[in-house]
């Protein structure tokens, strides 16, 4: 039987890619295959399917759907995202012009199967590129009970509808105000801070921690339900 490597699914004006496969990223993982979500817009799709030499900014500067109001989006924020690199948005053109037109549909009983089938004692890093809540909560949650280990990050914590994915990804807050208001509603802080001294354990996947771990191996960062129990902090980079 093929194993699936690639899922694709819509929901509103989004596109959500869940991939399996191997990364050189040894921050992320030990070179082994794991499953990694994507959200792009559909106006990002379309983009990357009727033009060309349209260049990086206007590329993600179609991200108000996918990223929503998050601090670093090109849309509606500074465009300071670690995700605005050549590298990356080559693979993110390349993997938007191997998706077909009838590919686009909502998801359904097979595409759900063979997610979980792919989740299936891998890591899965959920938010690869794009907001990972606007992804179902059901399917976060039936990916995360059925992986090895799972991380996930959201700057949406703050939002009424975001709520649940509290259990299973990280509110990405920048100082103790931020970390200390998300704890009050249920989420466990990521804090990428300036200065270090926040309440957290340090990232061990982290240059300041020097590398003694990896996101797949620590698995910290998987909300109250997940691994870890207190905050994490790693320095702006």
């Amino acid at each position: 039987m093929t194993k699936i490597k690639k899922v694709v699914f819509t929901k509103g004006e989004n596109i959500f890619v869940v991939n399996k496969g191997k990364t050189s990223n040894k921050k992320i993982t030990d070179g082994s295959k794991i499953v990694q979500t994507y959200t792009f817009s559909k106006s990002q799709w379309e983009l990357a399917n009727t033009q060309k030499g349209f260049g990086m900014k206007v590329f993600f500067a179609l991200d108000k759907d996918n990223c929503l109001d998050c601090p670093f989006s090109m849309g509606n924020g500074n465009g300071g995202c670690y995700t605005h690199k050549f590298n990356q948005y080559v693979g993110f053109l390349s993997m938007l012009r191997s998706i077909p037109k009838e590919a686009l549909t909502e998801l359904n009983e097979q595409k759900y199967r063979d997610i979980m089938d792919m989740s299936h004692q891998s890591y899965v890093r959920f938010g690869t590129y794009g907001e990972p809540s606007l992804m179902p909560i059901e399917l976060v949650e039936s990916m995360s009970l059925l992986s090895k280990s799972w991380t996930g990050y959201t700057h949406q914590w703050s939002k009424d509808w975001a709520n649940d994915f509290g259990k299973f990804f990280m509110a990405s807050t920048h100082n103790q105000e931020e970390a200390n208001a998300a704890s009050e509603i249920n989420f466990r802080s990521f804090i990428a801070t300036k200065t270090g001294e926040e309440n957290a354990v340090g990232c061990p996947a982290s240059n300041e921690m020097g590398f003694i771990s990896n996101c797949a191996k620590c698995g910290l960062c998987s909300g109250t339900e997940g691994k870890g129990k207190k905050d994490v902090k790693i320095l702006e980079h």
